[in-house]
């Protein structure tokens, strides 16, 4: 559509930008009827990386950018036992539901183990004029690379860059002065 093809303009110097910053693959995704879509990547210069998401569609359970789209109300939580991707998959809607307060408090959402063994990937919302979360940014990697400290390392990044990129998108914070 019109709009997505706008954000992912504007999503480029942010792609770009988290690219350069931690070498491994960056994506933008927004909610979709099945599933998280992911409309723009970047990928990672590593040999090993986390393959191909453009035009993928994902659980929301199981992905950091899903989570985002649960905790900020773009995605219900299904009241049943969710499907099992991986080992450490969340499908107790109770312990969902916790994390996704946590989420909502933080700004950014992790997916570690959670739709593949071996992969990780952080996601922070990006918000819209209205201030409502039309897209997330994340950034994906193997859990060897992608560490709990490198997360830790490169959350504040991220989420600068999804408030840039929710800026672009004529969103205004809350008692901040336009520039």
């Amino acid at each position: 559509s019109m709009r997505e093809r706008n954000i992912v303009e504007l999503a480029r110097p942010s792609l770009d930008a988290l690219s350069e910053a931690s070498g491994e693959t960056i994506n933008l995704a927004v909610p979709a009827r099945h599933g998280v879509e992911h409309i723009a990547q970047v990928d990672g210069r590593h040999f090993l990386g986390t393959g191909q998401w453009l035009g993928r569609t994902v659980d929301y359970h199981a992905t950091a950018v899903g989570k985002v789209f649960m905790a900020f109300g773009r995605a219900t939580v299904p009241p049943h036992v969710l499907a099992k991707h991986a080992a450490d998959t969340i499908t107790d809607p109770k312990r969902l539901r916790a994390e996704l307060k946590v989420i909502r408090r933080n700004d950014l959402a992790t997916a570690i183990d959670e739709l593949e063994p071996g992969l990780a990937a952080v996601a922070a919302p990006v918000r819209g004029a209205r201030g409502d979360v039309v897209a997330a940014l994340s950034i994906t990697g193997p859990t060897l690379r992608l560490t709990p400290t490198r997360i830790f390392e490169m959350s504040p990044v991220l989420i600068d860059e999804a408030r840039k990129l929710s800026l672009r998108l004529g969103h205004r914070e809350e008692g901040v002065d336009a520039a």
